[in-house]
C-alpha cells in the first residue's frame, strides 16, 4: 500500500484512498459503497486505507454525481427591484455557477409578487419546461403562508430561512453571523454596537437583528433603539446622518454592505473617522468591498457552496433519498480596516 498521504488539513478523497491501496478510483469507489464486485484481498486492501487516511464519503458529492441529465428550475423574485439586495443576486448566481459546473441544466421563472398563484403559475411553468425539481427564494417573513398554500407538483428547496415552512431549505446561518460581528466589536472595547437593519418584511432582516440584539444582551451591553433601512446605500446614509450626530455612537453593524457604505459616507460627511471615531462593519463581502476607504469588514458567505448545496439537496429529494443532515451554509467574518479598538 502506498504511503502517500494528503497534505495535513484536507479532507482524504477517493482518490487519495486508490492511491494509497494501489487501485483505481472506480475500484476505491466499489469499496466505499459496499464492495461490491470487488476481490476481497483487494476490498481488504480498500477498507484499510479508508481506516488510515479517515475518508469519509461526501454526501453532496454523491448526490450530484446521480444527477446528469437533470434540468433544475430556478424560482426567484424579480431581480430589478431596488429592494432586492446583493445577497439574493449571488445566491442565485451560486445556484446557477453550481448546477452548471455539475452537468444540470437550469430554467429560470420570476414573479413579480409573492402571493399563492403568482407563485403556483411559476411552478407550474417550470414543470411544463421540463424541470426535475425547483429551488426557490422566498426571502419574506409572509413567505411561509404563500408555500403552505402552493400544490407543490415538483420536489422544491429553498434557498433561504422560511420560518413557519417544513420544506427543505438551505441557508446561512444569520443570527449567528450577526453576532459574530457583534462580538468582533464588543472585544475590540465598544460598549455596544448600533445596528442599520434592512427591511422589517425580510426574514434575513429580522434574523441579522434578532443576532445582534442577542449578542448584545450576551454581553451585558445596552441594546439601542435599531434604525431601519431597505438594503440601499441611501437609506444606510439617512440613518448614517443620525448616528453621526450622536458622540456616544462608537461602532455600527449595518445588516448589508451596501447600507454601510452609506452608513461611512455620512459619517465621513459630519467630519467623524472611521475607524479612530466609529467602527462600521457590514454583511454580504459584496464586490469592491475590501476596496473602499478603509476596507470593509464584513461578513462573506460562500455563495457557490450555497448553491451547491441547495441543488445536491433537490437531487437527493429526487432520487428518493434522506436530506443531508445539515443544510447550514458556513460564513466568516473577514475582518478589515473599518473596524478598530476603542480607546
Amino acid at each position: 500500500m502506498s504511503d502517500e498521504t494528503p497534505q495535513v488539513g484536507r479532507r482524504a478523497t477517493l482518490t487519495d484512498v486508490a492511491r494509497a491501496a494501489g487501485v483505481s478510483r472506480q475500484t476505491a469507489s466499489r469499496v466505499a459503497r459496499g464492495g461490491e464486485n470487488v476481490n476481497a484481498r483487494t476490498a481488504a486492501r480498500v477498507r484499510r486505507a479508508i481506516k488510515a487516511l479517515g475518508y469519509r464519503p461526501d454526501p453532496i458529492a454523491r448526490a450530484l454525481s446521480t444527477g446528469r441529465g437533470r434540468i433544475v428550475g430556478l424560482l426567484t423574485h424579480q431581480l430589478t427591484h431596488q429592494r432586492t439586495g446583493l445577497g439574493a443576486v449571488s445566491i442565485m448566481i451560486g445556484v446557477e455557477q453550481a448546477a452548471t459546473e455539475l452537468g444540470l441544466g437550469v430554467s429560470i421563472a420570476t414573479f413579480a409578487s409573492f402571493d399563492r398563484g403568482t407563485v403556483q403559475d411559476a411552478v407550474d411553468r417550470l414543470a411544463r419546461a421540463g424541470c426535475d425539481g425547483v429551488i426557490f427564494m422566498a426571502p419574506w417573513v409572509s413567505a411561509a403562508k404563500t408555500l403552505r398554500a402552493v400544490e407543490a407538483t415538483l420536489p422544491m428547496v429553498a434557498t433561504s430561512e422560511v420560518p413557519e415552512y417544513d420544506g427543505l431549505a438551505v441557508h446561512a446561518d444569520a443570527a449567528k453571523a450577526a453576532g459574530d460581528v457583534v462580538d468582533h466589536l464588543v472585544s475590540l472595547g465598544h460598549t455596544t454596537v448600533h445596528h442599520v437593519g434592512g427591511p422589517p418584511d425580510w426574514t434575513s432582516s429580522r434574523l441579522r437583528l434578532l443576532g445582534w440584539e442577542n449578542a448584545l444582551r450576551r454581553t451585558g451591553a445596552e441594546v439601542p433603539e435599531p434604525l431601519i433601512g431597505d438594503w440601499t446605500a441611501r437609506s444606510g446614509y439617512e440613518a448614517g446622518l443620525r448616528l453621526a450626530d450622536d458622540p456616544s455612537v462608537t461602532a455600527i453593524f449595518a445588516a448589508n454592505d451596501e447600507m454601510a457604505l452609506g452608513v461611512i459616507y455620512a459619517l465621513i460627511e459630519r467630519g467623524r473617522h472611521v475607524p479612530e471615531d466609529v467602527s462600521v462593519a457590514g454583511y454580504d463581502d459584496a464586490p469592491g468591498s475590501d476596496y473602499l476607504r478603509p476596507p470593509l469588514t464584513t461578513i462573506k458567505v460562500d455563495d457557490a457552496e450555497h448553491g451547491r448545496q441547495a441543488v445536491a439537496q433537490l437531487i437527493l429529494r429526487l432520487n428518493g433519498e434522506p436530506p443531508l443532515p445539515s443544510a447550514v451554509v458556513p460564513h466568516e467574518l473577514i475582518i478589515r480596516a473599518s473596524t478598530a479598538p476603542h480607546e
